[in-house]
């Protein structure tokens, strides 16, 4: 698969669950099991490379949870 056709499998492929937008940290979690499971067939770089991404994708959530809350506050006071 190239990168274009695991982005819309992400994508259209439904989780086990509806989490709230408040249950971001458990798909960090799940992720991090994933890594677990698998990092013995995985080299030290592509381990590296994959956490990485789990941090990217853990600061880009952390940041819109912060927006969230920060909005819903400063809506909830007008």
């Amino acid at each position: 698969m190239n990168t274009d056709e695991f982005v819309s499998k992400m994508i259209v492929t439904a989780g086990p669950e509806n989490l709230g937008f408040g249950d971001w940290t458990e798909v960090l979690y799940a992720y991090a099991a994933v890594l677990e499971r698998i990092e013995a067939r995985l080299t030290v770089e592509e381990t590296h490379e994959l956490v990485g991404v789990g941090g990217q994708f853990y600061r880009t959530l952390a940041r819109a949870e912060d927006y969230r809350r920060t909005f819903t506050r400063n809506s909830s006071a007008e």
